[in-house]
């Protein structure tokens, strides 16, 4: 080393050591700022790490609820849009509206815990599928909150429907006929009357020869009967008509039995009351996806197999609303329509009659999976999962309507009973 090169080097060690120390300063202002206190002491690891992890946790945290606000939407949209236009539909429209509702209302309120920006977008985004399946068809019958009913009036008629499990299969029909006859109505609109050999399928049903056993329960009434429909009526029926598809099935002959059931699902009978006719719709609209067929991993083709069930209840639905909207009697409709509120199947029904649901007192009014002694054993298909509403009334003209509940049927179906009491 030269002389000349000596005071550079010297400088140079100077200005790096100054520099050092002032970083060190640096180093210790900011552990003091962060830490909300003295530096931590030695052997304690580095200041400030237990507040760095949980904001990382936080901004993680936004992150995940965000994402899954997003994916919701996304959901909520898609199922909108192809429920009940798409046969595939089936899938998405297996959640029930509360699960709608309720999965978008606990992401809003999660978001809370959010941290900056994300806080503000997660709530945007979850209040978006709240509102929307607020306005769609979430189930909730808000009328039920200040609506006051007032009273029936005496010469209301009493109108039941149910659909009955195959014809109380799983119990015995002396528990079916007791639990009807208590309820002493005018009108049974009662569905599935129907025998079924489980384990066939779709080639397990067969008609009931039971008219003699019908008449002795039911003396002095009047009674009208097409596939799985059953109608029971105080009043004289003045003609029966197959609606939708299932007049097109006959071909000039009776068709087999199993046909007749697959495609005759709306059975409408005009009833001579008190100096007016009434139109009675019975109604059981095609499950999309029977029971049988649930295992979507199976060999079973399932494609063709909803596509199917998707047109033939386009087919009911259509045919029961050109029926009632060129009807000019007084209409009652109601049944088994296989749709929940959500579901968009309802609405050309909705578009041409008015929904009972605002006369029922119950602000959640759930009418199918409740417990049953069912054909299907001891298994999930048999517990009481009751989140679904699947059974429905309308009515269209002078037709008003002034009680409307669901009642427990004592495990004879797993569908609950509907009652009306109705005017025209």
């Amino acid at each position: 080393m030269t002389t000349a090169e000596a005071p550079d080097t010297a400088e140079a060690r100077d200005t790096a050591e100054a520099q050092g120390t002032a970083e060190a300063r640096d180093t210790e202002r900011a552990s003091t700022v962060i830490g909300g206190g003295a530096p931590s002491p030695a052997g304690e690891g580095p200041p400030g790490r237990g507040r760095r992890a949980a904001r990382r946790l936080r901004l993680w945290y936004g992150r995940t609820v965000l994402g899954l606000a997003v994916l919701w939407l996304l959901f909520a949209v898609v199922r909108w849009l192809v429920s009940g236009r798409w046969h595939w539909s089936l899938i998405l429209d297996v959640a029930p509206p509360l699960f709608l509702t309720g999965i978008p209302l606990t992401l809003l309120v999660a978001g809370a815990a959010a941290c900056g920006r994300r806080r503000r977008l997660a709530a945007g985004v979850s209040g978006t599928a709240l509102a929307l399946a607020l306005t769609t068809g979430s189930g909730f019958n808000w009328p039920a909150l200040w609506r006051d009913p007032g009273p029936v009036p005496p010469d209301a008629l009493r109108v039941v429907s149910l659909n009955t499990q195959y014809w109380a299969m799983a119990t015995d029909t002396d528990r079916l006929f007791a639990l009807l006859h208590a309820r002493d109505a005018d009108v049974y609109l009662l569905q599935e009357h129907v025998g079924w050999t489980p384990g066939l399928g779709e080639d397990g049903y067969w008609r009931l020869d039971d008219d003699a056993e019908l008449r002795r329960e039911f003396p002095g009434y009047h009674i009208a009967r097409r596939s799985e429909l059953l109608t029971i009526s105080r009043y004289p029926i003045l003609s029966q008509t197959p609606v939708g598809p299932g007049p097109r099935l006959t071909y000039g002959r009776k068709p087999a039995f199993g046909q007749e059931f697959a495609r005759e699902k709306v059975l409408r009978t005009d009833l001579a009351v008190r100096g007016r006719v009434l139109s009675a719709y019975n109604v059981h609209i095609t499950v999309p996806l029977a029971l049988d067929n649930l295992n979507l991993f199976s060999d079973f083709d399932h494609d063709p197999y909803l596509r199917r069930k998707h047109t033939w209840r386009q087919e009911e639905l259509r045919g029961l609303e050109r029926d009632v909207a060129t009807n000019p009697h007084p209409v009652l409709i109601a049944g088994d329509f296989n749709a929940t509120d959500s579901m968009r199947s309802l609405d050309g029904v909705r578009a041409v009659a008015e929904d009972a649901t605002p006369a029922h007192p119950d602000f959640l009014p759930l009418s199918w999976k409740f417990a049953a002694l069912g054909e299907f054993g001891d298994n999930v298909f048999n517990q009481d999962l009751p989140f679904f509403r699947m059974d429905w009334a309308f009515t269209k003209g002078a037709t008003r309507v002034h009680r409307y509940e669901f009642l427990p049927t004592d495990g004879v179906s797993e569908h609950r009973l509907q009652e009306l009491r109705i005017t025209v």
